[in-house]
Formats: C-alpha cells, structure tokens, sequence
C-alpha cells in the first residue's frame, strides 16, 4: 500500500501525463510485492474489457462531427434567434446553445469549442467583455457532464457498476438547475456592463420558426439519443454508436458541410484523446484493484463511520475533499481513483449509490471550472486568444454559483432520485 501511494504522488510530482500515473504506480507496487506480473495485464484487459465503456468514444466522435458537419451551428442560430432580442442576448445565447449541445455530445471541451468558435467572434465585434465572456461559455461548457449523455456519468457507472441509465435520470435535474443562474448572471452582467450589450435586433417570430425548422435534424439527435436509452430501445453504447451515423448522415446529407474527406481526420482525433482516457481507465482499474485488496475503501469507510456521527457532516467533508483534489487532478482519474471509495462510504451511511455518484460527478464539472487545471477554461481562452489568469478572475462569481446548486442537490437528494425513481430504479 505505501508503495502503491508513493508511486502515485511521486510520478505526478515528476510530471508524468496523468494517462500512465495508475498504470505506473501499480506496476511498482506489483514489482514490489509477491504478486506476479501477469496481473497486471489480467487487471488492465478486464477493466477495459468493458461494452459500456465504448460509448466514451462514440459520444465524443459525435461531438468533434456536430461541430465539424454543422449542427452546432444551426442550433446555436436557432439560440439567437429565440433570445437575440434581450439584453446581453450572446450570453444567453451561448448558455442556450450550450444546454442543447450537452443533451447531445457528452463532452464539455467539444461544447466549449463549438460555441467559443461561433460565438466569442461576434462577442469581440461588439466589444463585450471578452474575458468574461470566456469564463461564461467555459461554465456553461461543463453542462455536458452532468447532462446526459456525460462521458463522466458513463465512467463512474461503469467503475461502480451502477445502471447508467438511471445516472442518466438523475443528472438531468441537476444541470438544468444551473441553467437559470447562468443566465441571470449573464443579464446581470450585460446590466451593469454598458451599451455594447443592448440588444440590436427586434423579436422576429419568423425567423425563429425559419431557424427552428433548420435546427430540427439537428435538435433530433438528442430525441435519438434520450428517446433510445430511456425507451430501452437503445443501451447508451448502442445509443453512441447511433449518434455517430445520425450526426453524419445529416452533416453530409442534410447540411452538406462534412465531407466524407473529413472523417478518417475527425475519427483520428477522436481516437486520439479516446485511447489516452483508456489508458487511464485501464491503469486506474489496476490501481483500484490493489486498493480493494489492501482493503483501503474498508478502511477509510471504518473511518468515517467511527468518527463523523452525522451523514450531512460527511457529505459536506465530501464535496470540500473533491473540490480540493479537483484544482490539480483531471476529472476522469477523480473519478476512477476516488469513487469506489466514497461510494462506499456514502452507502454505509444508509445514502443512495446513484445520489452519492451524481453528486461526485458534480463535482468533477465544478474541477473543469476551478483553476489551475479548469479543462473548460483551457479551452474557451485558447479560442479566445486570452491568457488564462484574466479569464479566471472573471469565473468565481460564476463558480460560487454552481456551487450553491452542488449544496442543493447534496441535501436535496430527491432532486437527483425523483426521476430514477419514478423510471423504476
């Protein structure tokens, strides 16, 4: 066990890319132990050896085609067009655009780059506030993983063996509650910020029927995809891999903007990022073998039970802890390093496996947000062209905010099970 911990910190301290940090801390341990080596290639091809798990890959293909085949862009005309008529409308657009794309690509940096790219352009002609703006879009980004189809709901489900339909269920309420205070925020922000934000065009009911009616193929494939999974008539790996020809078929056949040229490119990339979070996957599920044979979620739980009497005593430690451990470490190895454990610690609380696991992953959108390592935020500044530390000062009144909503659903736990529940999980 103490080589299994020092191999973690020590390779994270000599910077080694967090997709090989499980792998790499394992294989010392083993070395280290009496254990033979084959166990690792055992534990790595079983934890990948995983149906679910392949949905990771096809929801963020269908991402990288929804931007590059045009249906992003005709969701988020069909965003301007219903709300370009307020005060500060690009930022209500931007949380608009950003909610639908979340139902549909799983994946909160494609969000944030689609809607940076189509929106922060124009947001720069009007003389926004570029730097808030970013921080904005950055936060409205991290819908995609609490919304479902999240990528990180997907993985949590698959470490905990939990149904990942019914984590589906359960994410909807809590990412749909973020969604008003973004946008008071952003017309609070518009109030205050001047001229520049006065709307310039007038409510056109024509034109939000003319953009709709566009966005329609578009706005389907988040009926495919919920429909399908909720309907049993898809699992979510099913579900993805649908996604992937509906999101072609369209940008090809009905938008004509993807060519069959750009594919193979669009997969590369796709595959690319995919097999570093496999990497990561199979590593972690070593590291997490290990623990569970040293006994470590055992010990950890006898901790908790033994000293901390209260259960919202241990859910408030709970989200401090994940909150601090988000600022350094990418939310997929929070996830496989530390919810085996708090999951089962949370259920020898009496508390629900699904409420504990929604509530860890909120968390983990709240890490893309939270600097130094805040992934969103990488993004949107980049496409920007800000430096990251002044987009960051701008997202701590954005962050206080989703953080009330995380205390919400933490003791309010019927705002995460009330459609689970009502589902017959």
């Amino acid at each position: 066990m103490i080589a299994l911990g020092f191999g973690f910190f020590f390779f994270i301290a000599v910077g080694v890319p967090v997709a090989f940090v499980f792998g790499l801390a394992a294989f010392a341990a083993v070395v280290m132990s009496d254990l033979p080596l084959v166990v690792i290639a055992h534990r790595f091809f079983t934890g990948l050896n995983n149906f679910t798990l392949m949905a990771i890959s096809f929801f963020l293909l269908t991402g990288m085609l929804m931007e590059a085949g045009g249906l992003a862009r005709r969701i988020i005309d069909f965003a301007m067009a219903l709300v370009g008529w307020i005060t500060g409308s690009l930022l209500m657009v931007a949380v608009i655009a950003a909610t639908a794309l979340a139902a549909m690509s799983g994946s909160g940096s494609a969000d944030t780059a689609a809607v940076s790219s189509a929106l922060l352009p124009d947001m720069k002609r009007r003389k926004y506030n570029i730097d808030y703006s970013a921080a904005l879009i950055a936060t409205a980004g991290t819908l995609a993983q609490i919304i479902p189809p999240s990528t990180m709901l997907v993985l949590i489900a698959v470490t905990n063996n939990l149904s990942v339909s019914a984590l589906f269920l359960g994410g909807i309420v809590p990412g749909l509650l973020v969604v008003p205070g973004l946008l008071f925020m952003s017309w609070r922000h518009a109030k205050k910020g001047g001229a520049q934000y006065s709307a310039i065009e007038e409510f056109n009911l024509r034109k939000v029927g003319t953009t709709f009616v566009k966005a329609i193929p578009a706005l389907g494939l988040g009926v495919v995809i919920s429909g399908g999974i909720f309907s049993g008539l898809f699992t979510p790996t099913e579900a993805a891999a649908v996604a992937v020809v509906y999101t072609i078929v369209v940008g090809r056949f009905v938008y004509r903007e993807l060519s069959f040229r750009d594919i193979p490119k669009i997969t590369l990339k796709a595959g690319a990022i995919s097999s570093g979070i496999m990497f990561l996957v199979g590593g972690a599920m070593i590291f997490n073998w290990l623990m569970a044979t040293e006994g470590v979620p055992d010990l950890v739980a006898s901790w908790f039970t033994g000293n901390i009497d209260q259960t919202w005593l241990f859910l408030l430690l709970m989200n401090v802890f994940l909150m601090i451990f988000g600022m350094p470490m990418e939310s997929f190895a929070m996830i496989l390093l530390l919810s085996p454990i708090f999951l089962e610690v949370g259920v020898s609380y009496g508390l629900d496996p699904v409420h504990i696991a929604v509530v860890f992953v909120f968390n983990c959108v709240i890490a893309m947000i939270t600097p130094p390592f805040g992934g969103t935020l990488f993004v949107s500044a980049m496409v920007a062209q800000r430096p990251i530390s002044m987009v960051t000062r701008h997202v701590y009144p954005l962050w206080a905010m989703i953080t009330v909503v995380l205390l919400l659903i933490t003791y309010v736990p019927e705002l995460v099970l009330f459609l689970p529940r009502a589902a017959g999980f």
